[in-house]
């Protein structure tokens, strides 16, 4: 006998498929680490920061152009195409290699201030995440345990801003100009933090579940 055909919009994501969205995607992390390692393997090379600042914009672009051919939103890439002018900005302004982190640096420490303040506030920002991402989410607050695990989820990822920006900060500090150190250092520390907090969350929430349709509600 035939089966009826099954709405794709009605299945389930997959927890793999929600977990690769919730850090961006891989496409999305190879592009927000490309033109830093760019900037710092040129820099090696030519020693002076316009040459690097030059290469990691025109790879920044590319990142933009590629998904442009592949019919893909492009807003992700130029969100941190825009950041990536403001480093390169800041690197051109202070001479120096490390220059180019600091923007992420401070933007890193104001998220964890950003979302820790939630928390304090009741409101925490996980929640008002998982509203803007899915509709079914939007009474959140209405239910307790999913606002529990938002709260909880809420503080995983201010405590991994708070330790990537202190360990940024760290080697910033440090004589001489360690802009090679923090780009490794960084990512060795960074990846490793987002992937466990996004896991978390996504294991929080789920196990929680979304807010119960009321009865009579469309």
């Amino acid at each position: 006998p035939d089966q009826a055909a099954v709405d794709p919009e009605l299945v389930e994501p997959s927890f793999q498929d929600e977990f690769v969205k919730a850090i961006g995607g891989w496409r999305g992390a190879l592009e927000s680490a490309l033109p830093a390692t760019a900037f710092v393997l040129v820099r090696i090379v030519t020693g002076g920061t316009l040459v690097p600042a030059a290469v990691a914009v025109g790879v920044g672009l590319c990142a933009v152009a590629l998904r442009r051919v592949h019919g893909s939103s492009p807003l992700q890439a130029w969100g941190g195409f825009f950041g990536l002018a403001i480093a390169v900005l800041v690197a051109r302004a202070t001479g120096t290699g490390e220059g180019f982190f600091l923007p992420g640096i401070v933007g890193t420490a104001l998220l964890g201030v950003v979302f820790a303040a939630s928390l304090l506030a009741g409101r925490p920002a996980v929640g008002f995440a998982l509203a803007s991402y899915d509709a079914k989410y939007l009474r959140w607050r209405e239910h307790a345990p999913l606002r529990r695990a938002c709260g909880v989820a809420t503080a995983v990822w201010a405590v991994t801003f708070f330790v990537r920006a202190g360990v940024a900060t760290w080697i910033y500090r440090q004589p001489g100009d360690a802009d090679g150190t923090l780009l490794i250092v960084s990512n060795v520390v960074k990846w490793p933090l987002i992937i466990g907090a996004a896991f978390v969350t996504l294991a929080l929430v789920r196990r929680a579940g979304p807010p119960p349709i009321e009865a009579g509600s469309d």
